[in-house]
């Protein structure tokens, strides 16, 4: 077995582990971000390389990645809650979501369910995904076209990921991915957690 294809099997496994690894170890609440953030960061430390390699560099957090990230927010809060969610309640029979249902009536709940969609989706999502595993597929998965097709398998990926959510909650995910990918791909987005999935993430919630 070659060398090339052993990096191969290696490179599939730890996608699999970043996308299996939350869903099926009970760890509680969020802690599974902490053991794949160090996941990530002994990889890249074995290969010689830093967190900053894949995006994570303040030079990335200016007025105008703010202000694009927070714009393009509010046009993906308007896109779900007036085309997307209208669109497959119209034509399919969407089942009721309830992973949230405890925020209801609840101050303390909303405010920290927030504050972890801030960590875990603005900061956590964006290094696994848009961080380690574009970057992954893109230098050494495709030698043509390597940032669309790295693009669109890392945001089927995201999909993939929220499966827990149903097919139209995966739906979603894919589209957004698709989305920041290509509308934010000239500037460094790992600080998502500013620009824009944190405004998204407490409209949304």
């Amino acid at each position: 077995m070659n060398g090339k294809l052993l990096r191969t099997i290696k490179d599939i496994s730890v996608i699999g582990f970043l996308l299996l690894f939350p869903h099926f170890v009970p760890l509680p609440f969020y802690s599974y971000a902490v053991v794949c953030l160090l996941f990530i960061w002994f990889l890249l430390r074995n290969e010689g390389h830093t967190i900053r390699d894949i995006g994570l560099t303040g030079s990335g957090f200016t007025g105008k990645a703010v202000l694009i990230g927070i714009a393009s927010a509010l046009f993906w809060v308007c896109f779900m809650q007036f085309i997307y969610i209208p669109f497959i309640k119209h034509f399919f029979v969407v089942p009721d979501y309830t992973e949230y249902n405890f925020i209801r009536k609840s101050i303390s709940n909303l405010l920290m369910v927030i504050v972890a969609a801030w960590l875990i989706g603005g900061f956590y999502e964006e290094i696994v995904f848009r961080g380690y595993i574009q970057n992954l597929l893109e230098k050494r998965f495709f030698r043509k076209f390597a940032m669309l097709w790295s693009i669109v398998i890392t945001s089927l990926l995201f999909g993939l990921y929220h499966w827990q959510q149903d097919v139209f909650g995966i739906v979603s995910a894919i589209l957004g991915g698709l989305f920041w990918s290509f509308y934010l791909k000239n500037l460094i987005i790992i600080f998502g957690l500013l620009s824009y999935h944190t405004p998204f993430s407490t409209l949304y919630h």
